[in-house]
């Protein structure tokens, strides 16, 4: 399968080409089944006019590629990554420059790069609760609300993160792909030793920052299926080397790439495996799998409400984190600018599974659920009343 982009719009499903490497792909097949789930619904007209035409799928990885501003000298303007859309443009090179790359001296203005991930630590019975270590203001977990704030109505558009209602629906498409991604949730941490623990036991620990620190090597012929650049929180690159003793192949981009290549293969050799398949899937097949077909333990409780959303769904996958980690042994595990550098090499588990395969079962599990939910927040978040999202009264 080619697994190119597919852009939905909600009368037209049509395939483009790839422009950038969950990186893109995990993003752009959540973003693709929550179009297919609007498509023909007023909740989808709703988000084509509010997108000026552009899809969920194609919005999904502009978070993504803003981070590309980053790099720029001062004063030099933005790459325009919407041509055809000027407004939507603008509001992104706005959204930027309030939550610039940097921190300013004395200022108290997030950067943009905090908002993908929470570092939660990835440890038995972990959760996620504001305040506590791996949490910060502005993380992922605060940051999905926040956007169904702006899109409802409870949140003004003048807020100080420049989040409008076009700009809340590109990071909500960008943002519910994240938090199902085990390594923007669960953080391992390590002594200065270099020996895994756990944080809350007290004593000094240093983060592995999403296992961005971390080379993987596996023991299957699966390994670096892609060489594509991930969205990781650093910008590292996997070094696309095959050898099953290889290293320079990122912990972080294995999930954002390797482990989506993997998913969307077993899904293809699901389909192909119906009685009515006729060969080689489509890319519209894939997408259309996950969108016709329920996954399990994807709803909210009955009584919570959108803004609650976000945390329940970090709390779903951190036990998942857990065993990501846990699959692992690490080594040459070195402490640098108070962070964990080292190896991370794929354990023999009692199961047989191999990491790529387990990764695998695992993250068509996860696209399947984000792409369901991100239909579900865009569509409560369009339509809630005032009583059911109110604006925190600490919130700035």
């Amino acid at each position: 399968m080619r697994f190119q982009i597919i852009t939905l719009s909600c009368a037209t499903l049509f395939l483009a080409m790839p422009v950038f490497p969950y990186g893109a792909l995990g993003h752009e097949t959540v973003g693709a089944i929550a179009d297919m789930k609007l498509a023909g619904t007023p909740t989808g007209a709703q988000v084509t006019k509010l997108l000026d035409g552009i899809t969920l799928s194609r919005a999904s990885v502009l978070a993504d590629e803003i981070k590309g501003w980053d790099r720029l000298p001062k004063g030099k303007p933005k790459s325009v990554l919407l041509k055809d859309h000027p407004q939507l443009q603008e509001q992104l090179v706005a959204f930027w420059e309030a939550n610039p790359p940097t921190k300013a001296k004395g200022s108290d203005a997030p950067t943009h790069k905090e908002f993908h991930y929470t570092d939660v630590p990835a440890v038995d019975g972990s959760t996620y609760v504001k305040g506590k270590l791996g949490t910060e203001p502005y993380d992922i977990v605060q940051m999905i609300p926040f956007c169904v704030r702006v899109l409802s109505g409870a949140e003004p558009e003048t807020n100080q993160r420049k989040i409008t209602k076009p700009i809340a629906l590109i990071l909500l498409a960008h943002y519910v792909g994240d938090i199902h991604q085990p390594l923007h949730v669960g953080n391992a941490y390590f002594s200065s030793a270099g020996n895994l623990v756990n944080p809350s036991k007290g004593g000094k620990s240093f983060p592995d920052h999403g296992g961005n620190g971390f080379n993987i090597i596996l023991t299957d012929e699966k390994n670096s299926k892609s060489a594509a650049k991930g969205d990781s929180k650093s910008g590292a690159k996997s070094s696309g080397k095959k050898s099953s003793k290889s290293k320079g192949n990122n912990l972080h981009s294995f999930w954002d790439t390797e482990a989506v290549v993997e998913a969307l293969d077993q899904v293809e050799k699901k389909i192909q495996s119906q009685p009515n398949s006729k060969g080689k899937s489509t890319d519209e097949e894939v997408i259309a799998w996950f969108a016709n077909t329920e996954p399990t333990d994807w709803k909210p409780s009955a009584q919570s409400k959108p803004t609650d959303w976000a945390q329940a769904w970090a709390n779903d996958i951190l036990p998942m984190s857990t065993q990501a980690h846990e699959r692992l042994e690490f080594s040459n595990v070195t402490i640098k600018n108070e962070s964990a550098y080292g190896d991370a090499t794929e354990k023999k588990m009692p199961d047989g599974i191999s990491y790529t395969q387990w990764s695998g079962q695992r993250t068509e599990e996860e696209l399947h659920k984000a792409g369901w939910r991100l239909a579900a927040i865009i569509e409560a978040s369009l339509n809630a009343k005032n009583s059911e999202i109110k604006k925190p009264a600490s919130n700035k």
